[in-house]
């Protein structure tokens, strides 16, 4: 009996390209909404050069000139911020995004190995019944080994985090 059946092998490739597929699209959706989000950028960074020049143009003083100029200031600042914002959202909800399909690709591999290893302990010759427990045992501290990394990975990230929510 070999380790894996064919059907099952053959499961496993197509939900093993699942995935990259799956990751390759979200970023191809997140580097889209980059590209949108800068071209937007630009152009009403280009209307408002425009208009700024006419205002700069119509100044009759060097004193009309400085108040019109110093009151720049504050739109700019806003505009950087709801650029950066933006950005962020974007970042953010790739990033989640990604993590959901890694996550269910994880959760896949750990029942597939899981059900590979319960069958074979079903199908285990008699009398190999410590090996098929020390199987068991170690592909069990395996998956709880790699589900605590990944637990601690998230925390980890969920933490590094916190102070950026803070620029919402």
């Amino acid at each position: 009996m070999s380790i894996f059946e064919p059907d099952q092998f053959i499961a496993s490739q197509a939900d093993n390209a699942v995935t990259p597929f799956a990751l390759t699209n979200k970023a191809f959706e997140s580097f889209q909404l980059l590209i949108e989000l800068n071209l937007h950028t630009i152009h009403s960074a280009l209307a408002t050069n425009e208009a700024y020049w006419h205002e700069a143009l119509s100044a009759k003083t060097p004193e009309e000139y400085l108040t019109w100029q110093a009151g720049l200031i504050q739109p700019a600042v806003e505009q950087a911020l709801s650029y950066s914002r933006q950005l962020y959202d974007i970042a953010w909800n790739t990033k989640a995004e990604m993590t959901k399909v890694a996550e269910a690709h994880d959760e896949h591999e750990d029942h597939a190995a899981r059900t590979l290893v319960d069958n074979r302990v079903k199908n285990a010759p008699a009398g190999t019944e410590a090996a098929t427990t020390v199987l068991k045992s170690a592909s069990l501290t395996s998956l709880h080994a790699s589900e605590s990394v990944r637990k601690a990975a998230t925390q980890a990230i969920e933490t590094a985090k916190g102070p950026r929510t803070a620029i919402k």
